[in-house]
C-alpha cells in the first residue's frame, strides 16, 4: 500500500502506541536493548521522552499515515554538528503494518531529515543480527553495514551480534 507518510516531532500520546507495538519481551529487547524494562508502559516513556527534550542533541519522531495516525518512531540521537553525523534508534513500525514497506519508507525520511534539515553527512544506525529483516530494510534505505560486533548483547540465552550501518550523504 503506497501512501504520502509524514514525519512530525514526538508527542506523548504517541506512546500509547508505542505500547500497542511492543508487547513481545524479544521484541522489546530488540528495540532498546535494555533501556526500558518489560512490560512497556506510558510512565516509562514519560520519563525517557522527557529526558530527551533536555537534551539538545537527542529528537524523537512519529511517522504518520495519510490520515494523520501514527504508524512507526524513531529518534535522532547524539547529533554532533562538527562532524556533521547523527544516529537513529529505538525504530519501530506498527507490527500490523510490517511487509509492507513502511520501514524503509520512514528510515529514507528519517536520512532525508538528517541530510536535508540537519545537515548531516554521516547517518548512522545499529541492528541485531538476529533481525535480518530490519537490517534488509535498512539496506535498502541506503545503509551499509560497517562493523559487525560479534556477541554484542544477551538475550536471555541468546548472543546476538550488532551490525552498525551508515548512510552517507553525498
Amino acid at each position: 500500500m503506497e501512501y504520502t507518510m509524514r514525519l512530525r516531532p514526538y508527542k506523548r500520546e504517541d506512546g500509547t502506541f508505542l505500547c500497542r507495538w511492543l508487547t513481545d519481551r524479544r521484541m522489546l529487547g530488540m528495540w532498546c536493548r535494555e533501556n526500558f524494562s518489560y512490560p512497556l508502559t506510558q510512565d516509562q516513556l514519560d520519563g525517557y521522552y522527557q529526558d530527551m527534550e533536555n537534551d539538545p542533541y537527542c529528537f524523537g519522531f512519529t511517522a504518520l499515515n495519510d490520515h494523520g495516525i501514527p504508524v512507526g518512531s524513531f529518534r535522532m540521537s547524539r547529533a554532533d554538528y562538527e562532524k556533521r553525523s547523527v544516529h537513529l534508534g529505538l525504530i519501530v513500525v506498527d507490527p500490523s503494518l510490517r511487509g509492507q514497506g513502511i520501514g524503509e519508507q520512514m528510515v529514507s525520511l528519517a536520512a532525508r531529515y538528517g541530510k536535508e534539515f540537519l545537515q548531516m553527512d554521516r547517518i548512522t544506525l545499529n541492528v541485531f543480527d538476529c533481525n535480518p529483516v530490519a537490517k534488509r530494510c535498512y539496506e535498502k534505505a541506503g545503509f551499509q553495514a560497517e562493523q559487525f560486533k560479534e556477541d554484542d548483547f544477551v538475550f536471555d540465552e541468546e548472543q546476538w551480534g550488532n551490525y552498525l550501518m551508515v548512510y552517507r550523504a553525498e
